[in-house]
């Protein structure tokens, strides 16, 4: 790494939208995202009221769960229906409601970003240039959701890095790439992202405050 560099990437396992068995695979990336977000917070971060893949029978089955329960429509998944499913999902766990707050904010906002990736959380981020009514610009997506794991930022002035995992592509011959890193200038894209950082604080931890 270069001077004045900084990096930090999250251990995430992918899921991968477009393999065997998802239902709606070609709409199922915002339920893909949310699938990857919660097993990575029943597993990474402990929190093993929260159902992970371990719950269902397949990724693929964890994902339908998803899109058929909280909030999958043929035409994708907005910002206000990512939030609920998550909510949703969470709320139907096992965890004493009295024993944990449930945070979730949307923002587009670089340094709010890298604050939630170095205290490891990982960030769930949507593309979206038609309704930000930006049609004629060129994006990484058009309309997307990925889950953002990671970033590389400079001081030199250089556009930060948003380090994703773009859950999977689909080829015209039907076959498909599993869900991959990919890295993504902010600064270009950031009239179309929107970023939900998702925190569930123990009461304990809100009494030390």
């Amino acid at each position: 790494m270069k001077p004045g560099q900084s990096h930090h990437k999250l251990t995430v396992e992918p899921y991968t939208q477009w393999e065997s068995g998802v239902a709606s695979p070609a709409s199922a990336c915002g339920p893909a995202t949310m699938a990857a977000l919660m097993e990575y917070w029943s597993t990474r971060l402990g929190k093993h009221f929260i159902s992970g893949k371990s719950h269902f029978y397949s990724k693929a089955e964890h994902i339908n769960h998803m899109y058929s329960q909280h909030g999958g429509t043929p035409w994708g998944m907005n910002v206000h229906g990512f939030i609920r499913g998550i909510k949703d999902y969470i709320g139907a766990s096992s965890a004493p409601k009295e024993r944990y707050q449930l945070s979730l904010t949307a923002f587009n906002d670089m340094n709010r970003y890298i604050a939630e990736i170095d205290a490891e959380r990982p960030v769930a981020i949507k593309f979206d240039k038609w309704f930000t009514f930006r049609w004629r610009g060129r994006y990484a997506y058009d309309y997307h959701w990925v889950l953002g794991i990671g970033y590389e930022t400079s001081v030199e002035g250089a556009d930060p890095i948003l380090i994703v995992l773009d859950n999977g592509v689909k080829y015209k011959d039907g076959g498909f790439a599993p869900s991959k890193e990919r890295r993504i200038p902010f600064s270009a894209n950031k009239g179309i992202i929107t970023m939900v950082a998702l925190n569930i604080i123990e009461a304990r931890e809100l009494k030390g405050k």
